[in-house]
């Protein structure tokens, strides 16, 4: 019976020993083999459809503002492969009778002169949305940038329609909050 608990201790001496021993060091190198990924669809954008009755000329006037992904229009490739469609955003302005004061759609070539070419071939119109009024205008916000969610790039844009119905397109330089009332 003397012989199992030295056994034993003997045992665990020797597992002990091997444990505490230096491990065999690899000098293999594993690297994961890169997966080239297969081209993916273009990604469109979410559709937007946005009414809001605004106070202008002394009246209640409705603004329409939808914007759809546009398949006829060039695929956007971004730097990282990316590819992305375009956006043609449609904005109506209808009296308080019902009758349509303005109706046009925008695409991004609209904001080319505020914007630059080579800007424009790279980015998206990514949305309008509506400003406030200001004297005789309606003032909408827009944005042409990198359709990326992920990205923060963008120029803001303005588009003022007058009474007229004029358009007119300029570069956002005013700080936020800085609307006129």
């Amino acid at each position: 019976m003397r012989i199992i608990p030295k056994l034993l201790i003997a045992s665990a001496v020797a597992l002990s020993l091997a444990a505490c021993g230096d491990k065999k060091q690899s000098k293999d190198i594993i690297a994961k083999k890169p997966v080239v990924k297969a081209p993916a669809s273009p990604v469109r954008m979410q559709d937007y459809n946005h009414h809001e009755t605004v106070e202008w000329l002394g009246a209640q006037y409705g603004i329409g503002i939808s914007r759809r992904a546009d398949t006829s229009l060039p695929v956007i490739s971004d730097e990282g492969g990316g590819k992305y469609y375009d956006n043609k955003i449609e904005v109506s302005v209808t009296r308080p009778d019902g009758t349509q004061f303005f109706n046009r759609t925008f695409t991004k070539d609209d904001f080319s002169s505020q914007v630059g070419d080579e800007y424009i071939k790279k980015n998206a119109l990514l949305g309008i949305v509506i400003d406030g009024v200001e004297g005789d205008n309606i003032v909408l916000a827009a944005s042409v940038g990198a359709p990326d969610v992920l990205s923060d790039e963008y120029v803001p844009l303005l588009i003022t329609i007058s009474r007229t119905g004029g358009v007119s397109i300029s570069k956002d330089t005013r700080l936020d909050g800085e609307m006129e009332e």
